[in-house]
């Protein structure tokens, strides 16, 4: 197979991928909730014991990691200090696990405690991974 050396065509096959993922994501979205019309509970199709939605969180987090790469250079920010992303990871750790404690698992602090945990591992490994691509300045 050749190497797509236009422009163009190279612009123009980043194009079809982009509707392709689209419509596969509509797809599966689609599918989840003729799933919950069937069983008449949303709830129990939108959880990780379901194949379909799965597939659906490792399609957004992927795409969702991946246009970090695109954005942060475009944005042409300075890099945020060490102390800066710390303390914004410890205010999303007090925010996330007063949400869930608060919200969700009322009077389960330890569980809080760990999803609010979990959650700010993922936003600042994100915020770290967007710093290490900004400028130096």
């Amino acid at each position: 197979m050749k190497k797509i050396r236009d422009e163009r065509l190279i612009l123009q096959n980043l194009k079809n991928i982009r509707t392709t993922l689209l419509i596969e994501n509509s797809a599966i979205l689609l599918l989840l909730f003729w799933q919950g019309w069937q069983k008449n509970d949303l709830q129990q199709v939108f959880t990780y014991d379901n194949p379909l939605y799965v597939v659906l969180m490792i399609a957004v987090f992927t795409m969702i990691v991946l246009s970090v790469n695109v954005s942060t250079p475009m944005a042409d920010k300075p890099k945020r200090s060490w102390r800066y992303l710390g303390l914004w990871a410890l205010l999303e750790l007090i925010g996330f696990t007063a949400l869930f404690y608060f919200l969700i698992a009322t009077n389960q602090p330890f569980i809080s405690l760990l999803a609010g945990i979990a959650l700010t591992a993922v936003t600042s490994g994100i915020m770290l991974y967007s710093n290490h691509l900004r400028d130096r300045d």
